[in-house]
């Protein structure tokens, strides 16, 4: 009877942890520019912005568990996405830049597979971040407001005094604008005016490292 009771309090030793700290490195897909025709130029206008770096650290803490298994956490995050790419027209092409960073306020759900140190994750993100968009000839800055999902997985290295874990997750805005459509060269204006309000970026895959406590 001891043995089985010792091996659930072990188990659940990392969910009774109050704070968790997190620090990921997003690979962000930007949005492209499919094949837009310019009317009245014959040209095409094509880019892609979907070599990202940043970072997004989190600090949340434990709003209640229910039983070893389930658990809700709330806390503060700072991100920072950035992409680099080319905008393409005709035969020429333009160095682009788009960069998201700000803070953010998040709800995390835990759910955990007994005595095997893995955790699903779900949850929702309030990012209130500076959108900037730099290109040869044309730049623009906005202030975002997005809510985004988050679904990601956590293995737990095992330790007694702190809980170490290595995590992934997938994440989206749950809402998207759609772009504009170019008429004219001085449209590209508008189009990174579009951008702004939430085609920026499209989805983020990440990877990094925690510690619960």
């Amino acid at each position: 009877m001891r043995l089985p009771l010792l091996a659930i309090c072990l188990a659940s030793l990392p969910l009774c942890a109050q704070w968790d700290l997190r620090l990921e490195l997003p690979r962000p897909t930007g949005q492209s520019l499919p094949q837009t025709l310019l009317s009245g130029s014959g040209q095409l206008v094509a880019g892609s912005f979907d070599t990202g770096k940043g970072f997004i650290a989190t600090a949340n803490r434990q709003i209640f568990q229910i039983g070893p298994l389930l658990k809700l956490e709330g806390g503060l995050e700072y991100s920072q996405f950035t992409a680099d790419g080319n905008l393409a027209k005709g035969t020429g092409s333009q160095g682009t830049t788009l960069k998201q960073q700000g803070a953010g306020v998040d709800l995390n759900a835990q759910v955990w597979v007994p005595f095997v140190g893995i955790a699903g994750e779900i949850g929702l993100i309030q990012r209130f971040q500076r959108y900037t968009v730099d290109t040869e000839g044309a730049s623009s800055a906005k202030d975002l407001s997005r809510t985004w999902l988050r679904v990601g997985a956590r293995w737990r290295v095992p330790s007694v005094i702190v809980h170490p874990y290595v995590v992934a997750s997938y994440q989206q805005p749950v809402t998207k604008d759609r772009p504009v459509k170019l008429g004219s060269v001085s449209d590209l204006a508008a189009y990174f005016t579009a951008q702004g309000n939430g085609q920026e970026f499209e989805r983020l895959w990440t990877f990094g490292v925690g510690v619960s406590f």
